[in-house]
C-alpha cells in the first residue's frame, strides 16, 4: 500500500455498543481484508462520563497456574470454571432513561463471553407485545388503579416466564436471568426478593441513577425513537414521555440497606462510574458483576485490534505454536507496521468522530510483538507489554508447526479439528481457546476501564477472543 488513504479503505470496521472497534488484519498475501460493514449494537440510552484513569504498567495482570490446567481435558464437552453457588437473577432498578438498557447490554455481553447462558426478560417489551405500545403516560400514573393492576400482572407474567426458563434445564447454575423493569418501589423489590428466596435463587439488584441533565436530555431523545412513539409528533411524544417519567418519580424509592430485613443485595451506580456502591454481593459471580460494572463507562474512544505484522514464519507457512518466532519481519511486514502508524495518526487527525485522541498501544511480550509495534513506539506512542496477550500456548507441542503436529500427532490433530474451542494442547502450559478467554479477562476489564483510545496488537487466537467479546459472538462461533 502506498499511502494511509489506501490503508484506510481496506480497514475492517465493527461497532460494539458505544465503542467503535477497528480490526486491522495482515496476511501473507500482503493485503488487508476488504472493508465490511457490521451493524451497530443499538443502545436505547447513554449515561454520564466519569473521570480519566491512566493505564498502569505491569509485568503481568494475571497468573495462570499449572493446577488450573487440570480443569479441562484436551477435549471436553463442558467448560469447568468458577461460577454460581446458586442460580442468579439480576433485577434492574431505576427511572426511565437512566441507562438500565445500556447496563443490561454490557452485563449480557460479559456473561455470555465468560461462558454463562444469560437471557433478558423485559417488562416493557412484553407490554408492547400484548398491544400496549401506544399506552399514554396516564397508564403509568400511580393513581390509575386499573393501569397499576395491569402493570403488576405484566410484571408477574414476565417473572413467571423468567423462572420457567431458569428451571427448564439441569444446568440451572450456568444460567443468569436479567429482570429488566423499573422496580422503583420498595414493595415491588420486596415481592421480587420473596419470590427469589422461594425459588432458591440469588437476587442481585442493579440500580442506575443519573442526574446529569445533558445526558438525560440525550436519553430522552433516544427514548422517543422506540415503538411507544412510532409515528407520533415529536413534540407530543416528548411531552408524553416526560409525563411518564414524572409519574415514576412520584413513587420512586431508591434502594436502602434495611430492605428485605437488611439482607438485600445490590449494586448502585451513579452516573455510570462516577460512584459505585455495593452491598451483600456474596459469591463469585455477583462479585464479578460488581467489579465489571465498576469499570464500565460511556466516554467515547476507539479500540483498534490488529494482528501482528508478517514475519518469516508466516511467509514460509511454518508459523509455530505459542508465538515462537524469530521476530524478523518480512518486507511486507515492515511496511504494514509503518502503515499502521500512519493509519493511527490519520485517525487522530480525523474529525469523523469526537473521541479520545490520545492513543495507547497494548501488546504481548514476544519478539514479534515488539517488532510489530516498534514504529509506533518510535513515533512516541506509549506502549505496554503483557504476557496475557501472548499467543495460545502449545504445551508439549510448543514450537511445532501445524504441519508437524499433523504429521507427528495425527490423533491430536483430529481432536483439535473436531472441537477447536474446547481442545487443549496436552502437556504443561497447554491451552484451549477457553483458557485464553480466562487469561485475557483482565485485559477486557482494562479495555472497558480505559478512557483513552487503544491499539491492541496480538496473534489470531487472542484476537478472536477479544473480537468475540466486543461483537457478542457466541463462544461456539469464536
Amino acid at each position: 500500500m502506498s499511502d494511509s488513504s489506501s490503508f484506510r479503505s481496506n480497514v475492517f470496521l465493527a461497532a460494539s455498543v458505544s465503542i467503535p472497534v477497528a480490526i486491522l488484519t495482515y496476511f501473507a498475501t500482503k493485503s488487508i481484508i476488504k472493508s465490511k460493514e457490521i451493524n451497530d449494537v443499538k443502545c436505547d440510552e447513554n449515561d454520564a462520563e466519569s473521570d480519566d484513569v491512566s493505564f498502569v504498567k505491569s509485568d503481568s495482570f494475571y497468573e495462570i497456574t499449572d493446577s488450573t490446567k487440570d480443569l479441562l481435558s484436551p477435549l471436553t464437552e463442558s467448560w469447568v470454571t468458577l461460577g454460581l453457588e446458586q442460580p442468579l437473577v439480576i433485577a434492574m432498578v431505576g427511572l426511565p432513561a437512566r441507562g438500565k438498557s445500556y447496563l443490561v447490554k454490557m452485563i449480557m455481553r460479559y456473561l455470555k463471553w465468560t461462558g454463562f447462558e444469560a437471557k433478558v426478560f423485559n417488562v416493557g417489551s412484553y407490554r408492547r407485545q400484548i398491544g400496549l405500545a401506544s399506552a399514554s403516560s396516564d397508564f403509568f400514573n400511580a393513581d390509575n388503579q386499573d393501569g397499576q393492576k395491569v402493570r403488576e400482572e405484566m410484571a408477574m407474567h414476565v417473572q413467571e416466564a423468567m423462572y420457567k426458563w431458569l428451571r427448564e434445564t439441569d444446568e440451572m447454575k450456568r444460567r443468569v436471568a436479567i429482570f429488566d423493569a423499573t422496580n422503583t418501589t420498595a414493595s415491588r423489590r420486596k415481592a421480587l426478593a420473596h419470590r427469589a428466596q422461594k425459588e432458591g435463587m440469588f437476587l442481585l439488584f442493579v440500580e442506575s441513577i443519573c442526574d446529569d441533565q445533558e445526558v438525560l436530555q440525550r436519553n430522552y431523545n433516544l427514548k422517543l425513537q422506540n415503538d411507544d412513539y412510532k409515528g407520533m409528533d415529536p413534540i407530543e411524544a416528548k411531552r408524553d414521555f416526560m409525563s411518564r417519567v414524572s409519574a415514576y418519580e412520584k413513587v420512586y424509592e431508591t434502594i436502602e440497606d434495611h430492605e428485605f430485613n437488611n439482607q438485600i443485595s445490590y449494586i448502585k451506580l451513579i452516573n455510570v462510574g462516577q460512584k459505585v456502591i455495593t452491598r451483600n454481593c456474596h459469591g463469585y459471580l455477583p462479585s464479578q458483576v460488581a467489579f465489571y460494572l465498576q469499570n464500565v463507562h460511556i466516554e467515547p474512544r476507539k479500540i483498534y485490534l490488529s494482528l501482528i505484522a508478517e514475519n518469516q514464519e508466516h511467509l514460509y507457512g511454518s508459523e509455530r505454536l505459542a508465538g515462537i518466532e524469530s521476530g524478523k519481519l518480512t518486507e511486507s511486514g515492515v511496511r504494514y507496521s509503518h502503515e499502521l502508524v500512519q493509519f493511527v495518526k490519520q485517525e487522530q487527525r480525523s474529525n469523523l468522530i469526537d473521541m479520545g485522541k490520545e492513543v495507547l498501544v497494548l501488546t504481548g511480550t514476544s519478539k514479534i510483538h515488539h517488532e510489530s509495534v516498534r514504529p509506533l513506539m518510535d513515533s512516541g506512542y506509549s506502549s505496554f507489554f503483557t504476557p496475557l496477550l501472548n499467543e495460545l500456548r502449545g504445551g508439549d507441542m510448543q514450537g511445532l508447526s501445524k504441519l508437524e503436529i499433523q504429521q507427528q500427532f495425527p490423533l491430536e490433530h483430529e481432536k483439535r479439528v473436531a472441537d477447536k474451542l474446547n481442545y487443549r494442547y496436552p502437556g504443561v502450559g497447554g491451552e484451549s481457546y477457553l483458557d485464553v478467554i480466562e487469561r485475557i479477562r483482565p485485559v477486557i476489564i482494562e479495555l472497558e476501564r480505559q478512557r483513552k483510545s487503544i491499539v491492541l496488537v496480538c496473534h489470531l487466537a487472542v484476537l478472536r477472543c477479544v473480537y468475540a467479546y466486543f461483537t457478542g459472538v457466541p463462544l461456539t462461533e469464536i
